[in-house]
């Protein structure tokens, strides 16, 4: 099955987006994110691809969906079962399958555990193609490492943060952490966190042209754009629209102020977001009605037509 209005196979070298499923959960600690992919890509059949609000005909958009990337070759999935290079026990430090992708063309990826997003990241950034990476989740995610594994679902930003540099990395919507986590952070100048709180308290658009608004930041790059990889965690979302996760957390996000607040990161002066993902979302813990499931397929849809607007100003 593919996403709602995917071009066919026949027609996929007229698409300018890319969308790539990655069914992986060997680094979280309840299983069923693996069939995330499967369940966003069906619950996306029950959405119009008619965004109202946009007056926008998604189909038009020209985007295909490439299916899942092949993991058949590494020994299915146990408990700590997974694919690609490991870094020590269960830690996921590359994807296979990559390699195919043209980077041309803008991506979403759908999750699987939020440890895809460092070999996705890594796979964009080795090659010159990502400087700074958004991320939307409720818990900071800095763990060095998580029951004896350094690249577990809960210690992805500090291995992107190694990675890309810490002033290149910027949190929305946290609200959860460990006392560790917050002790190291607290007072940290470079990595820029927007906790759910102070979100709240700003209210209005508070994070959402997070990328480049200083002159400063304006100043430094040249006037040029900073290519940006977005990782939105599905927890992000609160719990009453997003049960469907691993670790839900309440006083979350609605929708509407997610989409908000990834349309302006999308549309952001100083950013060009080049590829973004959709992970956590864990069919096993949903609601019958598969509520986040359904909330992820129209984040995708978001995403997508931010990628469309953005581009059509240039």
């Amino acid at each position: 099955m593919k996403f709602s209005g995917s071009l066919s196979e026949a027609e996929k070298e007229k698409a300018s987006y890319e969308i790539v499923g990655v069914p992986f959960d060997g680094n979280a600690f309840k299983k069923g994110a693996r069939e995330g992919p499967r369940a966003v890509r069906k619950a996306s059949q029950r959405l119009e691809t008619f965004l109202w609000h946009e007056k926008l005909e998604l189909s038009d958009l020209l985007y295909y969906d490439r299916g899942d990337l092949d993991l058949s070759g590494f020994g299915g999935f146990g408990e700590f079962g997974g694919f690609g290079e490991f870094g020590g026990f269960g830690g996921l430090v590359s994807l296979e399958g990559l390699e195919g992708l043209d980077l041309r063309k803008k991506k979403v990826f759908i999750g699987g555990d939020h440890s895809v997003s460092f070999p996705l990241v890594k796979h964009f950034f080795e090659r010159g193609e990502v400087e700074r990476v958004v991320v939307l989740d409720a818990h900071t995610d800095f763990r060095d490492s998580y029951k004896s594994n350094k690249f577990s679902n809960a210690c992805v930003v500090r291995r992107v943060a190694e990675l890309v540099g810490l002033e290149r990395v910027v949190e929305i919507g946290v609200r959860s952490s460990s006392e560790e986590e917050y002790a190291l952070l607290k007072d940290n100048d470079k990595l820029r966190i927007y906790d759910a709180g102070t979100l709240r308290r700003e209210g209005g658009r508070a994070g959402e042209g997070e990328g480049g608004r200083s002159e400063r930041g304006r100043s430094e790059r040249g006037g040029r754009e900073e290519a940006t990889y977005l990782s939105i965690d599905i927890d992000v979302l609160d719990p009453s629209v997003a049960p469907g996760v691993e670790n839900p957390e309440p006083c979350g996000f609605s929708l509407e102020r997610l989409i908000s607040v990834v349309r302006g990161v999308i549309k952001s002066e100083g950013v060009r977001v080049v590829a973004a993902d959709v992970v956590e979302v864990n069919p096993r813990q949903d609601n019958p009605n598969g509520i986040t499931s359904l909330n992820a397929a129209r984040l995708v849809f978001e995403i997508l037509a931010g990628y469309w607007e953005r581009d059509s100003r240039y």
